[in-house]
């Protein structure tokens, strides 16, 4: 499961809504949550096929009338099981459907054994910035932002790294108990190309650094920039392979040394966000 953006993800949910079904004063958002279900489904249909869910592991995230939904000609009880495909479906069709659905999906691909089961987030310190989202149920003057740990998008991906966001406005985080794959891993990584303050972002890398070690099951990894020389290198190598805008351009860009900086500038030395810079 690939979540690319994290920025994106923490501030462009369409909208917030209370999840009324869950304890722990919860937060859903729906059009996300729809979002990631169709991707994961287009992706991993296939891998998920014959995978399901215990109805009574399933009503913890759905609701009696939103079960009604896969059994319809009788009640759900702990003999029946719900195809891990069809809540895909189901969630990536329709919102009111969507979080519960992803929810039962994550919490069985978690706690199975059959098949590997690795998530990927990007932009992860984004979820440790400033909140975007508000809601009179979590504070009746919606003054302070809903913390991340409280949104059911990201909550199980939160607690399999063992750290959440402290609920002040500083948003800083702190270490918790973690609640890992039972048979995968996740695998996040920090962004330097988004707008997040350092403080975030060094508490983070802080905060993980210090769970490190085989008990914890933790392992940091810095992944630095391309150098200048690097991204020369490799801006030559797009020239010649005849990738994106430099195909046609007949060596102009890469004989430029201002073309050459301008791309390291906007890239960030990053490999993808290079690629897409001599793409786009």
């Amino acid at each position: 499961m690939y979540l690319p953006d994290g920025d994106r993800f923490r501030k462009l949910g369409k909208y917030v809504r209370p999840n009324n079904h869950r304890e722990g004063d919860l937060y859903d958002l729906p059009v996300l949550a729809m979002e990631v279900c169709d991707h994961l489904l287009e992706s991993h249909g296939d891998d998920l096929e014959g995978m399901t869910i215990d109805a009574q592991q399933a009503a913890h995230y759905l609701t009696v009338d939103e079960l009604h939904n896969f059994f319809p000609d009788g009640e759900a009880d702990a003999d029946n099981s719900i195809s891990l495909v069809d809540l895909l479906k189901a969630g990536s069709e329709s919102t009111s459907l969507s979080s519960g659905c992803y929810a039962a999906v994550v919490d069985a691909l978690m706690n199975q054994t059959e098949k590997p089961f690795v998530a990927v987030v990007d932009g992860f310190n984004c979820y440790f910035d400033y909140g975007h989202y508000y809601h009179e149920a979590y504070d009746p003057d919606v003054n302070k932002a809903i913390p991340f740990q409280k949104i059911t998008l990201l909550k199980p991906l939160l607690e399999a790294m063992g750290v959440e966001k402290t609920e002040t406005r500083k948003g800083l985080c702190r270490a918790v108990e973690a609640k890992p794959m039972k048979r995968g891993a996740i695998v996040v990584g920090t962004t330097e190309s988004h707008s997040v303050a350092r403080t975030f972002t060094d508490t983070l890398s802080e905060t993980m650094e210090a769970q490190q070690g085989d008990e914890n099951g933790v392992k940091v990894v810095e992944v630095t920039p391309f150098s200048p020389v690097e991204v020369e290198h490799i801006v030559a190598n797009f020239e010649i392979t005849g990738v994106g805008r430099l195909r046609f351009d007949r060596g102009a860009t890469v004989m430029n040394d201002q073309e050459v900086a301008y791309l390291r500038l906007v890239s960030g030395g990053n490999g993808q966000n290079l690629m897409d810079a001599c793409i786009i």
